[in-house]
Formats: structure tokens, C-alpha cells, sequence
């Protein structure tokens, strides 16, 4: 209801309709997997059903939507500076973890830099805060810490599902054209079907369709990479 009352004042001022993908919230993966699956039953929205659920966290909801909010007109002026006050902090903490060593701070004999030292299972930036709080010299933004902290021990798997984001932004990218047929050869004739009955708008959301395979994806990529689309594949 909320996307749907954004998108019809868009619409009026003829602003771009706001899309939220799968890889920026919940909210999106419940619209694209109603309108990609449908539902024979009431849909439940479970975390299960995304595929980057270290990428769509709670500490990090903001970064994700406050920039779509601010697009759209729903972030004030105030609001906005204090996400960006929020950011500029997050880069500050990185620079200082990064750039200082544990010995002096924590008064350990080992020395690694303080980034890597919190990367350690019991390792805890709450042990650093008010260190912290002392060299940048101002109130923190709410959940800064916690997620520098999130952000540090989880480096490796943050950029494997950062990639597979990129992956599927890729062919969220790949438009199907609204009068595509589906009449290609290599496409079983319930892939067709379902394809007709769905209409996917790109290739990344007739993916995610029931029924649909890795070989007749294939197949719709090969056609829509095609300079010349043949003529009997068009409605």
C-alpha cells in the first residue's frame, strides 16, 4: 500500500515510479514474489525468502532506503543531514581502527591494527567506545558502532554477497520487451506459458518465476543479447 500510494502521487507529478529491489528490502521481495510466483495462500513475509539476508540487515536499513526516501520526497532536509552525518562518522571509525594499533589503546602485547584485532570472535568495539568517542569528538550517530563492527567481522561475507547483488542487478537490467511472444525455439511450451502468463519485465524477474529453468533463462538471454531479434519471436 505504501509503494503503491508513492507511486500513484509519482505518477501525478509524473516523477519515475519507485522500485525497491529485492537486494534493498523486504518490502520488495514481498511485491516481486507476488507478482512473479502469486500466492495460493496468504503470503508471510519470512527472511527466508531473500537471498542476501547478511546484505538486508537491521543496522543497515537506513543506508539502504534513506537515499530512495530522499529521492521520493519523504526524508526532510534534517533527517538527511543526520544520515550523512551518520556516514561521514562510519568513515571516521574505519579510519581510525585501520589506522591505530592495539598495544597502545588496549594496552595488549600483541600490536595488530585495531581492525583486524576486532575481527577476533571475542573481540568487542564496545571495549573501544569511549576511546572512540574521545578522538572524534562529538555525540555518536545512533548504530554507527554496531555497524562498523558488523561490517569488520563479516568482511568476507559482505563481499561475496555484494557480488551476487551485482549479479542479479545485472539482470534486473535486461528489459524484455512488452510484446515478446516467447515463441523461441529451445523454450518447452509450459516454460512459454508461464512466461505469457507472468510477463516479466526483465530477465532477473523470470527467473525467479516457478517453473522456469536455468536452460530456458539461457535461451531467453541468447535472444534478448541479439542485435536483430527474428521477427516470428514478437507477438
Amino acid at each position: 500500500g505504501l509503494v503503491a500510494g508513492l507511486n500513484a502521487a509519482a505518477k501525478i507529478k509524473e516523477r519515475n515510479a519507485l522500485a525497491i529491489g529485492r537486494d534493498l528490502g523486504y518490502t520488495g521481495i514481498l511485491i516481486d514474489d507476488l507478482v512473479s510466483k502469486g500466492a495460493d495462500e496468504p503470503y508471510r513475509m519470512f527472511t527466508s525468502r531473500a537471498e542476501f539476508r547478511l546484505h538486508l540487515r537491521i543496522d543497515n536499513a537506513d543506508e539502504r532506503l534513506t537515499p530512495l526516501g530522499r529521492e521520493v520526497g519523504l526524508v526532510n532536509d534534517e533527517r538527511w543531514s543526520r544520515f550523512q552525518e551518520k556516514h561521514s562518522q562510519k568513515e571516521r571509525i574505519r579510519e581510525l581502527l585501520a589506522g591505530n594499533r592495539a598495544g597502545p589503546v588496549l594496552g595488549t602485547v600483541e600490536n595488530p591494527t585495531l581492525e583486524v584485532w576486532l575481527r577476533r570472535p571475542e573481540a568487542r568495539i564496545t571495549q573501544l567506545e569511549s576511546w572512540i568517542r574521545g578522538q572524534i569528538g562529538q555525540e555518536m550517530a545512533p548504530g554507527a558502532l554496531a555497524t562498523v563492527e558488523t561490517e569488520i567481522k563479516y568482511a568476507g561475507y559482505i563481499l561475496q554477497q555484494e557480488r551476487q547483488v551485482r549479479q542479479l542487478q545485472d539482470a534486473e537490467n535486461r528489459r524484455i520487451p512488452a510484446e515478446f511472444s516467447y515463441a523461441l525455439p529451445g523454450l518447452s511450451n509450459e516454460a512459454r506459458e508461464r512466461l505469457r502468463r507472468v510477463q516479466p519485465e526483465t530477465l532477473g524477474q523470470a527467473r525467479r518465476i516457478p517453473g522456469i529453468t536455468p536452460a530456458a533463462i539461457a535461451v531467453l538471454d541468447i535472444y534478448l543479447s541479439m542485435d536483430n531479434v527474428p521477427r516470428e519471436t514478437f507477438a
